[in-house]
């Protein structure tokens, strides 16, 4: 039997800020043990690091000062990664985010070893891009919007979409109980959304979209599912629009699977998502989607057979098309349906975890020195 192979994989950040920590986990989780044995490394204590203690996996704290003034405390980040990885004999170094990577790339290259730069966010940054590219033997992107970002590095990169948890995110019946505790009326149409509350992730168009639903359909009720920033600024928004009894803000829950099932109708308001997990979670739900046409959605929602897009921005479409789903359940029923099959067959974490798994087996086995 062979002897699984010690990998090192380096998270930007300790606490989970968004989909890439989620990712992660999920990437963690799923590898074949008897083929890698992984070490995380993360910047302090937090989530992360007690997540990924709970599966089993040695985790160990290394700070990364900002790159600003990394400082003789940069250094010492650096040192510390390059005896770790010595210490552990690991093949290869992968890290999760791009201030990680300036870490990862110079400890890789004083131990010998290739190093997988993992890049989530499609927003160029042309001076960093341009340093942190170099020493990556291969960098993962997770759509061709973020592959867009390397179009001078193209054969460095390798997109892999992220992947859900199929047997968790699958098509069940919704809790009465659940339903009751959320205030929603039984009976009444849901529509829901899950992510940051952050600029981009455009929620004051969708507050004036739902004022424009609440028109047409009084009945429905909203989920918005997270927290963030903006959070106070919208609560306050949908008081002004009189929604306060029609929206109902949860805050963030790990129960995102069981919520996904209260609702009729899935939106992704984004100006510019940069790939789009939460998507995949709703479609593998069978949930009918409407989306913004824009950065890598179009990637993962087909427009009329998995879900609809409507252009970023503009409250007045994406109302009409939520309308449009749920004046006609059949046929929002047949577009959650294609949206979980193309789940099935595009975005498993089951795919997501071979495919990473398949660069590592290529770059564990070949001359770790080459660039």
């Amino acid at each position: 039997m062979s002897v699984p192979r010690p990998v090192l994989v380096a998270s930007n950040h300790a606490e989970i800020v968004g989909g890439g920590e989620i990712s992660l986990l999920g990437l963690l989780e799923g590898l074949d043990r008897t083929c890698w044995s992984p070490t995380v490394v993360v910047p302090a204590e937090g989530p992360v690091g007690a997540r990924c203690r709970a599966l089993g996996l040695p985790v160990r704290v290394i700070p990364w000062p900002t790159l600003r003034q990394p400082g003789l405390a940069g250094v010492r980040s650096v040192v510390a990664l390059y005896r770790l990885a010595r210490a552990i004999c690991a093949r290869l170094l992968h890290a999760n985010g791009s201030r990680v990577m300036a870490y990862a790339g110079l400890a890789g290259r004083m131990a010998g070893l290739p190093v997988i730069w993992h890049v989530r966010i499609a927003d160029r940054d042309r001076l960093l891009d341009r340093l942190l590219a170099p020493p990556a033997r291969a960098i993962i992107v997770n759509s061709r919007a973020v592959a867009r970002r390397f179009d001078w590095a193209f054969r460095k990169v390798r997109c892999i979409p992220n992947g859900v948890d199929l047997a968790r995110f699958t098509p069940r019946p919704a809790s009465p109980v659940l339903r009751a505790s959320l205030g929603l009326p039984e009976g009444a149409p849901v529509v829901a959304s899950v992510g940051r509350f952050v600029a981009f992730k455009g929620y004051s168009h969708l507050l004036e979209a739902t004022r424009l639903v609440y028109q047409a359909a009084p009945t429905a009720h909203w989920l918005l599912v997270g927290d963030g920033e903006l959070r106070g600024e919208l609560e306050s928004h949908c008081r002004r629009l009189g929604l306060e009894s029609r929206v109902h803000f949860t805050g963030w829950r790990e129960d995102v699977s069981e919520l996904l099932t209260l609702c009729d109708v899935f939106v992704l308001p984004s100006l510019g998502e940069h790939f789009g997990r939460v998507l995949i979670e709703a479609m593998a739900m069978a949930r009918a989607v409407v989306a913004t046409d824009a950065g890598g959605v179009p990637e993962i929602v087909v427009h009329a057979e998995t879900g609809l897009l409507v252009p970023p921005a503009q409250p007045k479409a994406l109302a009409e098309a939520v309308l449009a789903l749920l004046e006609d359940p059949s046929r929002a029923a047949r577009l959650g349906a294609a949206g979980r099959r193309r789940a099935e067959t595009s975005f498993s974490l089951t795919r997501h975890v071979a495919a990473v798994e398949a660069l590592y087996e290529e770059l564990a086995g070949s001359d770790a020195g080459s660039t």
